[in-house]
């Protein structure tokens, strides 16, 4: 029988005996890593970008044109960082700036064409990557693994949009 919630049996059993095994911790844990492995990745590539570019290119690939500083939350990169790296990329064709027509002080950046022949090969190291992360998990495994972590972002971008508090 489980513990009804918000009891001290039910909070100690929800707490997991190695921290390292916890949510949080999993999650960030697997997220440096698949970060690290793309950007080692990315580096031996022989593209001519650095790592921090390739993560900006394959960002702007899935998510379409964004404002900068989406750009800049979305990577979790310093703003002041990420307008250093967009100048490179824009200097080599990569990428466009231009004014946002709804916000004036706004810049939005955009894939060129130039870009967008390279996403097929980052998309393709990231093809990569997930299948080293996958291992031997089986195909309804996997999924089952995904939809889960969609549910949880899902779950957490809609407590985040309420403002709701614990």
């Amino acid at each position: 029988m489980t513990p009804p919630p918000n009891t001290p049996a039910r909070i100690s059993a929800d707490i997991p005996s190695d921290p390292a095994d916890s949510p949080a911790f999993l999650m960030h844990d697997l997220s440096r890593l698949l970060r690290t492995e793309f950007e080692r990745r990315i580096a031996g590539s022989g593209l001519g970008i650095t790592p921090v570019e390739g993560r900006i290119l394959i960002t702007l690939a899935l998510a379409g044109p964004l404002r900068q500083h989406h750009l800049a939350e979305r990577l979790v990169v310093a703003r002041m960082t990420l307008t250093g790296v967009l100048a490179r990329l824009e200097g080599a064709g990569l990428v466009a700036r231009c004014p946002d027509p709804e916000d004036g002080r706004a810049r939005i950046v955009a894939l060129t064409p130039q870009a967008e022949a390279l996403v097929p090969r980052i998309r393709a190291i990231g093809r990569e990557m997930r299948t080293v992360a996958r291992g031997d998990i089986d195909e309804p495994a996997w999924e089952a693994f995904l939809a889960m972590a969609r549910q949880a972002r899902k779950n957490l971008q809609a407590q985040g949009k309420a403002g709701a508090r614990p």
